[in-house]
């Protein structure tokens, strides 16, 4: 009798403890207009000699960049293909005009501040012969 009596009164422990930490709110921090931007996502790495990273693609294939940034409601970003501005938006897509190397940059401002990655976008040959 005490074992099942023990038995009861662990699982009604157990489901009340269960209960408890069932939290569905996230805790998200307040981000402002004043909230230095971040860019979250894909982005090649400088090389060892400072050298900018490579986005490599062949010329009959296009290039999807993906990336992220907060605080979202506050920011805005502007792509460049060689100091032209070309979109403006998350993500980007590059269809290659030939072969050759490309800057890309990125510029996500906020009212106050803002921040840039930079990239070459490589074009090689295409993969299927004319």
């Amino acid at each position: 009798m005490r074992r099942i009596l023990f038995i009861l009164i662990s699982c009604l422990a157990v489901s009340v403890v269960s209960v408890s930490c069932d939290n569905d709110e996230v805790d998200s921090p307040v981000l402002t207009d004043a909230e230095y931007p971040r860019i979250f996502g894909r982005w090649p790495e400088k090389d060892k000699k400072g050298n900018l990273g490579e986005f490599s693609t062949a010329l009959d294939k296009v290039l999807y960049i993906n990336v992220q940034y907060t605080p979202s409601q506050y920011c805005e970003g502007i792509w460049y293909i060689d100091n032209v501005e070309v979109h403006r938006g998350v993500g980007f897509r590059f269809v290659p005009p030939a072969e050759g190397r490309f800057h890309v940059k990125l510029v996500v401002k906020t009212p106050k501040y803002e921040t840039s990655r930079e990239a070459i976008i490589k074009v090689g040959k295409p993969t299927q012969d004319p």
